[in-house]
């Protein structure tokens, strides 16, 4: 056991010994001022920046440090649920809603909203049955 630890530490010494030695090149590396604006600085593939305001019809967005505000003017652009509290009586925004997330239910409130369904269905069945229509001809 002793030699292989004595072996693969001599191995990993042996390593870092030819990976500092330098590695000699026919020629030097050029760093002159006509290749380093050759590489960096006639880069034809840029990336598009976007701009800083954008104007389009009924929206104005700008971007400001960190937060990009867009603006709605026109009436198509209409408030997100909530965001008017003095609107249908409501008085706080509500998350399920804006989020689209479904609240759970369990087996017994299920059976009874379908017992109420099958309920509400038999009593329209009932009162489509018995109303009568009657039209009276134009003089």
């Amino acid at each position: 056991m002793r030699p292989a630890i004595l072996m693969i530490f001599a191995l990993l010494l042996s390593g870092n010994a030819v990976a500092q030695q330098q590695q000699f090149r026919e020629e030097p590396p050029d760093f002159s001022r006509d290749t380093l604006l050759r590489l960096f600085a006639e880069n034809p593939d840029r990336e598009e920046v976007e701009p800083a305001f954008r104007h389009d019809l009924g929206m104005i967005e700008f971007k400001t440090r960190n937060i990009r505000w867009r603006v709605g003017y026109l009436p198509f652009f209409l408030p997100l649920h909530g965001s008017q509290p003095w609107h249908q009586d409501q008085r706080w925004p509500d998350p399920f809603i804006l989020t689209g997330t479904e609240i759970a239910h369990t087996s017994r409130t299920w059976r009874d909203r379908r017992a109420m369904t099958s309920e509400l269905r038999r009593i329209e069945r009932k009162v489509r049955d018995s109303a009568v229509v009657r039209v009276r001809p134009e003089r």
